[in-house]
């Protein structure tokens, strides 16, 4: 069972991986951050599957954690900008 799940792991590991080069490549570094958050949980799950140290297995959690937070923290900067611009009214032309 333990195999059969690492295997399966390994594979998703490798996709996630062909994603993140053609994401880099596509230069999407808003998606990129969410991936490598993932990433991190995956590579977390693939430790404790493998037996590694729980300290491992924490380590890689909470680099997962770091890493969500900066995504958040980017995506709500760019929600706060979004707003920001739409709050902006035009000049309003001929009117007094």
């Amino acid at each position: 069972m333990a195999g059969t799940t690492a295997l399966l792991v390994d594979a998703a590991l490798a996709i996630a991986a062909l994603e993140l080069v053609m994401l880099l490549a596509l230069r999407r570094p808003a998606l990129v951050w969410t991936l490598l958050a993932g990433l991190a949980l995956m590579v977390a799950l693939r430790l404790a599957v493998a037996g590694a140290q729980p300290a491992s297995v924490a380590l890689a959690l909470a680099a997962g954690g770091l890493v969500h937070v900066i995504d958040l923290k980017r995506r709500w900067a760019a929600q706060t900008e979004d707003r920001a611009s739409l709050s902006v009214s035009p000049p309003h032309e001929g009117k007094p």
